[in-house]
């Protein structure tokens, strides 16, 4: 039989993992600090707990999806851990700073607690039909305990090896959708200003978005032999900065990749892939 889970936090996504493990046969109880929130799990099968600390106490495992770090300073660290027994799995899903996964790590270590930070990829519907992407970091035992867990709620588990890495993870892959959402929306305005079809304009970005995707290879093999050049890329920024120019509109987000072309043009990699940008700015840090 699969083990009792206690879930500390019922918005929208501890809500839509509590209704995916009930389906999957787990025994479910939820706690919020808003009671009213858990109705949703309770009205699908979970258990309610009125404190978290009775919450850990009653299940096997206890999984956290807060809000942020305050808020897991609050109940993660100062009433979950300082409650659940040694022994205990302890995952914290909720998205933290990679200090404060760290935090929690040292506190859960001194009381014996195998703690694991689980920072996910992924929707509400994700994590509704159980296929969130998980990155989760802490003790190789603790992860292998708690590997049919992780297995009901996400279809891919990439381990980390640390809180802290997976923290970092996270933090980038959001990062890429702030960057990849704000140069959308700068190209698109352009793109309206000279008369584009929007249709064709979001079609045309998204393939080129899918045509990024194809420099994972060159990315993980450090390959910056040119299949269209720095150079090239750099020659055609320039065209679209005069062309920016003509229609009276700033890309603050375009200028910015425009100067790190004009960097790596500087230093002898022109006739190198575009990719070679990525590898240099990399190699920067």
């Amino acid at each position: 039989m699969p083990a009792s889970v206690g879930i500390a936090g019922t918005g929208k996504m501890g809500t839509a993992i509590a209704c995916n493990l009930l389906e999957r046969g787990y025994r479910v109880a939820v706690w919020n600090v808003d009671s009213a929130m858990t109705a949703p799990s309770v009205a699908a099968g979970a258990a309610q707990f009125d404190d978290v600390e009775a919450l850990v106490n009653g299940v096997d495992e206890v999984v956290a999806s807060l809000w942020d770090d305050a808020v897991a300073r609050d109940v993660s660290l100062g009433r979950i851990i300082p409650a659940a027994r040694p022994g205990q799995l302890f995952l914290e899903f909720t998205t933290l700073s990679p200090q404060m996964y760290e935090t929690l790590a040292a506190a859960a270590a001194e009381r014996g607690v195998d703690f694991i930070a689980c920072p996910v990829i992924g929707s509400v519907d994700g994590a509704r039909s159980g296929s969130l992407t998980l990155h989760p970091g802490g003790s190789r035992d603790a992860v292998e305990r708690a590997a049919p867990l992780l297995r009901a709620i996400g279809s891919s588990i990439h381990v980390t090896g640390s809180p802290g890495a997976s923290g970092h993870l996270k933090l980038a892959a959001n990062c890429m959708l702030a960057v990849l959402a704000d140069s959308l929306g700068e190209l698109l305005g352009i793109l309206r200003r000279a008369g584009v079809d929007r249709s064709l304009a979001v079609e045309t970005l998204i393939f080129m978005l899918e045509r990024v995707a194809t420099k994972r290879g060159q990315l993980l093999e450090l390959d910056a032999k040119a299949r269209f050049s720095a150079g090239a890329l750099l020659k055609d920024l320039e065209l679209a900065r005069f062309a920016r120019e003509g229609l009276g509109v700033a890309a603050p987000l375009v200028a910015a990749a425009s100067s790190e072309f004009e960097r790596v043009a500087a230093s002898g990699l022109e006739e190198e892939d575009y990719i070679a940008v990525a590898l240099a700015l990399e190699r920067r840090f």
